[in-house]
């Protein structure tokens, strides 16, 4: 059995392998709290006795005051920043649906109607995001030993979902609206080449005869007041995206990038919708009104897919780019016996196959170090620490790192 002192003698593997766990610390950088003592659940009955995604135990009759308290606390500011922005966002999407919604039927606007469906999905996005962000900064459990940080994965996942569904709800619905606009505008224009083409195309498009009925209530009088709702709505959304984008950055959370760039994309649609209603204020015959709620529909739909494609990666244990990884190497030249850096250390000759995997805002990183055949497993045990230091301090995401140490003469 080896002891700290004991040389690696030559009858053992030439490869030693040590992999250790490291505890997780949360992401303020705090030492985990201690484990809570041991709860006895004899004597409450189910009614008594809760749990709630925002605090874990909660007994008796004012439970769900608790809640809605630490909720409001979050708001207000006593939570985390992370809580705080995303409920900022929800109450604040609350008013731009019903405010964009009803201007939008009440001037006849189909792009500004298409910019409050956005801001629907917006709205649950808001709620995934505010749920999968509180559960992924618990500590890990029995049953989630490596923590919770997926969660984050799956809410940006969800909210990509709603991203590329409401691109395609308002994509659908702004397509029937240029057909019936481009039927009725055919059926006014005199017998030529101009109305034929306008003619075969709206005969040969597939649609359903119920959105020509629909059409017809939207396709004529947009109301020029309908700009001020689309101003509003530019300047709301790009000012929620800036401070979310903030929080996002200073968490390295990827489910808050999620919701701010949800934010970001809604501010797009929006600025499409003003010139869409502006353009057919100044040219009513033209049919600009549903051509911008088709480009609010591509713009909602490439920032969702780029967004799956990125949880993609993180769902499917991706590794991390290689600019990441050097990064990691980088952070570990000063301890290479060869460097000439006070923090060097005799025993860490090189680092090899370095590689890393994302879950939600943490990385999780293993490598090899290179070691000489003499070294003990206590020094080899002191140098991995040093490993682990050296990474966290440098790359405030890294949760754990597992070394695998080989020999070399």
């Amino acid at each position: 059995m080896l002891r700290g002192g004991t040389r690696l003698a030559s009858r053992f593997s030439p490869t030693l392998i040590m992999r250790r766990s490291l505890a997780r610390k949360p992401q303020n950088g705090q030492e985990k709290p201690p484990e809570a003592p041991e709860h006895d659940h004899e004597g409450h009955s189910h009614s008594s006795h809760s749990h709630s995604l925002f605090t874990p135990h909660s007994h008796g009759p004012g439970a769900s005051t608790d809640t809605a308290e630490k909720l409001m606390a979050a708001f207000r500011g006593a939570g985390d920043r992370g809580s705080q922005i995303t409920l900022l966002g929800l109450f604040a999407n609350i008013g731009l649906l019903v405010i964009k919604g009803t201007a939008g039927w009440m001037t006849h606007s189909a792009a500004l109607i298409a910019d409050a469906g956005h801001s629907l999905s917006d709205l649950l996005g808001d709620g995934v995001t505010l749920v999968c962000w509180r559960l992924s900064r618990k500590p890990p459990s029995e049953t989630y030993p490596f923590g919770f940080a997926k969660f984050e994965t799956l809410g940006t996942t969800t909210v990509s979902l709603f991203l590329i569904g409401g691109a395609l709800g308002v994509g659908f619905h702004s397509y029937h609206l240029l057909l019936t606009s481009l039927t009725e505008t055919a059926a006014t224009l005199p017998s030529g080449a101009l109305q034929e083409l306008l003619t075969n195309i709206t005969t040969a498009a597939p649609v359903h005869d119920h959105a020509h009925a629909h059409g017809h209530s939207h396709a004529h009088g947009v109301d020029p007041n309908a700009l001020w709702f689309a101003a509003i709505g530019v300047l709301s959304k790009e000012w929620l995206y800036r401070i979310t984008r903030k929080v996002a950055d200073q968490e390295n959370s990827p489910v808050l990038l999620a919701n701010a760039i949800h934010h970001r994309s809604d501010a797009y649609s929006s600025i499409v919708a003003f010139f869409a209603i502006l353009g057919t204020w100044w040219v009513p015959g033209l049919p600009l009104d549903p051509i911008g709620g088709l480009l609010v529909a591509l713009v909602i739909l490439r920032q969702g897919v780029g967004l799956l494609w990125g949880a993609w990666g993180d769902l499917t244990d991706a590794g991390v780019p290689l600019s990441t990884r050097k990064d990691v190497k980088r952070a570990l030249e000063p301890l290479l016996a060869t460097s000439a850096s006070p923090s060097s250390s005799p025993s860490l000759l090189a680092i090899r196959h370095v590689r890393g995997r994302r879950a939600g805002s943490l990385i999780f990183v293993d490598l090899t170090a290179e070691v000489p055949k003499t070294l003990t497993v206590h020094d080899a045990t002191i140098l991995e620490e040093e490993i682990t230091q050296t990474l966290k301090t440098a790359r405030k995401e890294v949760t754990e790192v597992r070394v695998k140490f080989t020999t070399v003469d």
